[in-house]
């Protein structure tokens, strides 16, 4: 007989399995983290492993389905780093989540600063924008003050803990910076999730998850590991080859640099063209009209996501290591 525990159990290591892609996917966080754990000395891991092991999703989400071969502290700790997309409330068709982990889901995961296109700027207003908040720099900024607070409970430190991994890695995201505003969409396009291209495979896809999945779609341990030695390797992205990183030490200055980016490559008309999803949706687009990303764009984008996705692993081990 199916006990309630073990319905739930269930349903967790199906949420660990299968939860959604955001920000840098799965694998891009995962990233993110690995390249800070292993700049972390044997001390200050067992510091972080030793917190996590008081977070309230321990066993039933950041220890679940340990790889083999992989130490269980290190897979805890890359775990963490997603588990604020694992605690996100089920979508339509997907099984539902307990409140005992949607609960937890209070941080925001974007900023999106507004801006409008060169060919239309002062003919497209941003009088109606406005920036929800609290907003993910106000989040990464609080869960940092908890987690270096000794005053704070081991509950609330564990969870800021992943609050910090995965943040990091959100914030240097380009389009979790910058949200086009249209004069049809005066509140903007949702981070780019309204704008369908085709990727370099023929596949439809919206522009934010061809973002978020720039680093690769392999979302696994082995795979996180091997980009996080890859990129620690590359000599294009050594400390001293980006600038960035000696000249921007505060999360706003690393949010504008997202937001350039997004403002510059990302969104740029020169380099990128798109489908309305809402039109392609209505049948005043046909599907057959949505462009393809060019060659030069997806070459950019994948090296740009590689520097990003490094900044933040130095970033966040910097970070770390005023904690322990």
């Amino acid at each position: 007989m199916i006990t309630m525990r073990m319905m739930f159990c269930i349903l967790v290591v199906s949420v660990v399995l299968s939860f959604p892609a955001k920000a840098w996917h799965g694998l891009g966080h995962r990233t993110v983290a690995e390249m800070a754990w292993r700049k972390m000395d044997a001390a200050e891991r067992q510091a972080a492993s030793d917190l996590l092991r008081q977070h309230p999703h321990y066993k039933l989400m950041l220890i679940a389905n340990v790889p083999a071969g992989v130490d269980t502290n290190e897979w805890a700790f890359l775990n963490a780093a997603v588990w604020l997309d694992m605690i996100r409330p089920a979508k339509p068709g997907e099984p539902a989540k307990p409140r005992s982990i949607t609960k937890y889901d209070v941080n925001p995961h974007a900023i999106g600063y507004p801006f409008v296109r060169r060919a239309v700027q002062g003919r497209v207003s941003l009088d109606k924008f406005t920036i929800a908040k609290p907003t993910a720099e106000m989040a990464l900024s609080n869960s940092l003050a908890t987690l270096k607070n000794p005053k704070a409970s081991a509950e609330d430190r564990a969870v800021s803990l992943c609050a910090v991994l995965h943040l990091f890695g959100d914030l240097h995201q380009p389009l979790h910076a910058a949200n086009l505003v249209t004069k049809d969409k005066p509140k903007g396009n949702g981070l780019g999730s309204s704008f369908l291209v085709r990727d370099e495979s023929g596949q439809v896809i919206n522009l934010h998850t061809y973002w978020d999945q720039a680093p690769g779609a392999d979302v696994s341990c082995p795979a996180a590991m091997a980009l996080a030695g890859k990129l620690a390797a590359a000599p294009e992205f050594q400390p001293a080859r980006l600038p960035e990183y000696y000249q921007h030490h505060t999360i706003p200055q690393w949010v504008q640099e997202s937001f350039q980016v997004a403002v510059n490559l990302g969104y740029n008309e020169d380099r990128v063209q798109y489908a309305l999803a809402s039109a392609v949706k209505s049948g005043k687009v046909p599907e057959s009209a949505i462009p393809a990303l060019k060659a030069d764009y997806i070459r950019d984008t994948h090296v740009m996501a590689q520097r990003r996705i490094t900044l933040a692993g130095l970033r966040l081990t910097d970070a770390l290591k005023q904690v322990w």
